[in-house]
């Protein structure tokens, strides 16, 4: 919620605002930007140098400074002059209630999650998801991811039996599914809790009319899910979080832990649902590319990351803000100006990229997972989750092919994430039928018992550190051995 217009997260009157913000500014929305954003990020290179002021609508209202080069971007993120935050209660703007309308704003409101938090508070947030993500045995994970990917491939057979050229949205059919439901998986939900969840973030997600009543209902999900895990743990994320934080010396409330499950799933959804799209789509219209991977000649993780550079699919980090005047490329902000990381343009970014050798298949300076005390937790998860629904697609589906010219798809506006409307592809003859039976619903024992239930009684601090839980050491051991 906004905060007070007459003062500022530290209780301190807004000071008058020193610099007029400058005449000049550029749209980030409209066709141009929405059709080829990495030509229009070199424009406004080119026009206005590495930091560029912008409108995200029409009013002009709704603004921030657009940070073109990786220089730039390296120095907010990490924020070692502690100058920037992503505490949105800083954004004067919306504190004033003085913006308008627009599907993004909501998702810039403050919530009591370490998205939003900084220093020990961030720490203290951040301990028991970090610790269970920590958890993690990847093995056993990279199984869950193909065996999902395998279900997932197994649906696209159309009803009435395949016919010679099959077609399918690899976008709506995969990968916005295969993300979610392996992070549903590993918090330990059920069939039919993962089916609402996934339903309830899309809805809120879409920015359409529902979008406030999806949230509430993901809020509510999450909370009821956290507090099952409490009262009878299990082999899977949550429950790991609930160990680690009954043993934290400050420990999370159901509100608090509940914010970090849904901010896990939901992050991991959407970064790893478009890198997929975009990786497809840039080995379906790059001939030689895809050569190179089917020979084996560039490894998958190859492909993926020349996409980072090439079409990121996280294209800006809307939600940074300036804590003091300070300047920043040539430009004087104010105290609660918005920062916009433009991870989009990096790729144009001179500094970053040269020579003939084709140097963004190896280059991992980008900044996709962030940096600083607000980086991405678990890129190794996000990476496997990416690279092998990819394999398994490539696998199971040799031949397949863009249904319809690249000049011809339609995107949505890549103010945050770019991915097409759609991506049909076609493939030839059906994908081979799943041999081992595992589906989402088969009832299938722990391999590890789950661990006692932890008592709601407060108990005192362990004055030793706590060992492991010994009996569900893997965090997916109930996921069946091939």
């Amino acid at each position: 919620m906004p905060t007070n217009a007459s003062t500022n997260p530290l209780g301190e009157a807004w000071p008058r605002v020193r610099t007029p913000w400058p005449a000049r500014t550029a749209p980030l929305y409209g066709q141009d930007f929405a059709s080829d954003p990495i030509s229009y990020y070199e424009s406004l290179r080119k026009t206005f140098g590495p930091v560029a002021p912008v409108a995200l609508e029409e009013t002009g209202a709704f603004r921030g400074y657009l940070v073109l080069d990786h220089a730039y971007q390296l120095e907010i993120l990490q924020n070692r002059g502690q100058v920037w935050t992503r505490d949105s209660r800083w954004y004067r703007d919306f504190a004033e209630g003085a913006l308008p309308p627009h599907p993004l704003i909501p998702q810039l409101a403050y919530r009591r999650s370490r998205l939003y938090a900084e220093g020990m508070e961030h720490t203290r947030l951040s301990h028991p998801g970090n610790k269970a993500l920590a958890e993690l045995n990847l093995l056993r994970t990279r199984d869950l991811i193909e065996d999902l990917a395998e279900q997932l491939i197994a649906s696209f057979s159309p009803e009435g039996g395949p016919a010679e050229w099959n077609q399918v949205d690899i976008l709506d059919q995969y990968a916005l599914q295969l993300p979610l439901l392996v992070m549903m998986r590993l918090m330990g939900m059920d069939e039919g809790s993962a089916l609402a969840t996934g339903n309830a973030i899309h809805e809120m997600l879409s920015g359409g009319p529902g979008a406030q009543r999806a949230a509430a209902e993901l809020d509510s999900r999450m909370r009821a899910l956290v507090e099952e895990k409490q009262r009878a743990p299990g082999p899977d994320l949550v429950s790991w979080m609930h160990h680690f934080n009954r043993h934290s010396q400050s420990e999370l409330d159901t509100h608090e832990l509940s914010e970090d499950v849904w901010l896990q799933i939901v992050a991991g959804r959407g970064g790893s649902t478009t890198w997929i799209c975009n990786t497809v789509l840039e080995l379906l219209s790059n001939p030689e590319l895809n050569a190179d991977v089917v020979a084996g000649r560039c490894q998958m993780e190859e492909a993926m990351n020349r996409v980072m550079w090439v079409n990121a699919p996280i294209q800006n980090l809307i939600g940074r803000w300036a804590t003091q005047d300070t300047m920043l490329g040539g430009y004087p902000v104010n105290r609660g100006d918005m920062a916009i990381i433009c991870l989009g343009a990096t790729g144009a970014d001179p500094t970053m990229l040269s020579g003939s050798f084709d140097v963004s298949r190896t280059n991992r300076s980008h900044l996709a997972w962030g940096a600083g005390a607000h980086g991405c937790p678990a890129p190794d998860l996000g990476t496997l989750i990416v690279r092998t629904g990819l394999e398994v697609l490539w696998n199971r589906l040799p031949g397949l092919r863009l249904a319809v010219p690249k000049e011809r798809l339609t995107w949505d506006l890549p103010y945050m994430a770019r991915t097409p409307t759609a991506l049909p592809v076609t493939f030839p003859f059906p994908p081979m039928p799943l041999t081992n039976g595992h589906q989402w619903t088969a009832q299938q024992s722990f391999i590890s018992n789950p661990p006692r239930p932890i008592s709601t009684e407060p108990k005192a601090k362990p004055s030793e550190p706590q060992g492991r839980l010994p009996l569900w050491r893997s965090l997916v051991a109930w996921w069946p051995k091939r």
